[in-house]
C-alpha cells in the first residue's frame, strides 16, 4: 500500500519526533536511527522539507526537525508528499459502461480505503509514539541500553 519512499519519510518523522524540540539532527544519525540508506534518505528529507513537514538548518549545529508540533503532523500528509495516499475507488475499474455506480465488490473495496484514508488523516506522528505498546518505533538503542547491551554508539 505505501512506497518505499513514504516508509522511509515515516520512519524519519518518528524519529525526529523523538528528538527535544531545540534539536536538530543530521542525515547520517536519521540514517543510523531509521536504518536507511543515507542516498536515498537524502532525498526522502528534501521532498518531507519541500512539503513543510521538516525545516532544514544548514551549518554548525545543523541538520532537520520537524517544521511543526509531532501532534500536527498526520500520517496523511506525510503519506501525501510522495504520492502514496491509498487511492479512492471512483468508477468502475474494469469500465464497463452499465455500471453507472460501484458494484458491490468495489463499493467494499471502496468503503475499506476510505477507513484507510480516514486513518491515516486523524492519526499524528504524536499518536504513533504515544500508542501502548511494549514495542516502540525505532528505539532499539533504548532496549538495548534497559538490557545492559551495548548501543550502536559504544560497538562503534
Amino acid at each position: 500500500m505505501l512506497n518505499q519512499s513514504a516508509e522511509y519519510g515515516l520512519r524519519a518523522a518518528v524519529h525526529l519526533a523523538t528528538l527535544p524540540d531545540d534539536e536538530h539532527a543530521s542525515a547520517s544519525d536519521i540514517s543510523e536511527r531509521t536504518k536507511v540508506p543515507i542516498p536515498y534518505l537524502q532525498k526522502v528529507l528534501r521532498t518531507l522539507t519541500r512539503a513543510g513537514v521538516l525545516k532544514a538548518r544548514r551549518g554548525m549545529g545543523g541538520g532537520f526537525s520537524l517544521a511543526k508540533a509531532s501532534n500536527e503532523i498526520t500520517v496523511l500528509e506525510i503519506l501525501d508528499a510522495f504520492d502514496s495516499s491509498p487511492q479512492r475507488i471512483e468508477k468502475c475499474p474494469l469500465g464497463i459502461s452499465g455500471h453507472t455506480r460501484l458494484c458491490p465488490l468495489h463499493s467494499l473495496i471502496d468503503e475499506q480505503v476510505a477507513n484507510a484514508v480516514q486513518i491515516f488523516a486523524t492519526t499524528t506522528i504524536r499518536d504513533i509514539l504515544d500508542t501502548q505498546s511494549d514495542i516502540k518505533p525505532l528505539c532499539e538503542s533504548q532496549a538495548r541500553v534497559t538490557l545492559g547491551l551495548p548501543t550502536d554508539k559504544q560497538t562503534g
